[in-house]
This record gives C-alpha cells, structure tokens and sequence, in this order.
C-alpha cells in the first residue's frame, strides 16, 4: 500500500509540473502568435516547446522524481511526446477549421499519461 500511495504522489507531482509547463507552453505558443500573427503554428509549437522543456526538466529533478535521472533520456521523451503532439497538431488542421492556438492547446493536453510512464520507467528509473 505505501509504494502505492509514494506511485500516486509522484503522479501528482508530474502533474503539477506537467501542468506548469504546460502553461508555460501555452503562454509561450500565445507570446509568439501575438508578437508574429503569420507565423506557422509548428514553428510557434517548436519553440513553445523548447521554453517548456526546460521549466519541465527543472522541475522533474527537483520536484517529481527527486533526483537528476538521464536528461538525455528525458529529452527523447520530451521529444517523442513532442512528436505526437505535432501529429495531433497537424491532423487538427487538416481536418478541422480550429484556429492555430487552439490546434495547439489541444495538441499539448493531450500527451501527458504516455509521458509519465516513460519518465518513470526509463528517464528518471
């Protein structure tokens, strides 16, 4: 039961930082489109990405896990993640008529879980 209830803290806490970053992102992404309105809304999402990637990575070892863990590790998880966003990013695009901001939001909220187990089990292990 403990290892449980330590497990789910530390689901938390990724979350919580997941979710920093997260608007970190966001905020970003928004900073971009307002300060270049024509820009690709991939560029926006990359470089969005390369900001909250670092507030993600600070956070994980100081906060989440605890502990340094494999930043190179991490960053091909951060980067497979990033990955699957673009692939929802584009396919809301193409098929959709959302605007670019949005397209992202969603793209970014919907890849935590998978990143979670990777972090856990292979970047931070």
């Amino acid at each position: 039961m403990r290892r449980l209830t330590e497990e789910l803290t530390t689901l938390v806490r990724f979350g919580g930082v997941g979710v920093f970053a997260t608007l970190v992102h966001l905020a970003v992404a928004a900073a971009v489109f307002w300060f270049w309105a024509s820009i690709s809304p991939f560029l926006a999402n990359v470089l969005a990405f390369l900001v909250a990637f670092q507030v993600s990575l600070w956070g994980h070892r100081r906060f989440t896990f605890r502990r340094r863990g494999h930043s190179g590790r991490f960053f091909l998880v951060a980067v497979a993640g990033f990955a699957a966003n673009n692939g929802i990013l584009a396919s809301l695009l193409a098929t959709t008529s959302i605007s670019g901001l949005s397209a992202v939001a969603i793209s970014t909220l919907l890849v935590p879980l998978v990143m979670f187990l990777a972090a856990r089990l292979w970047a931070f292990a």
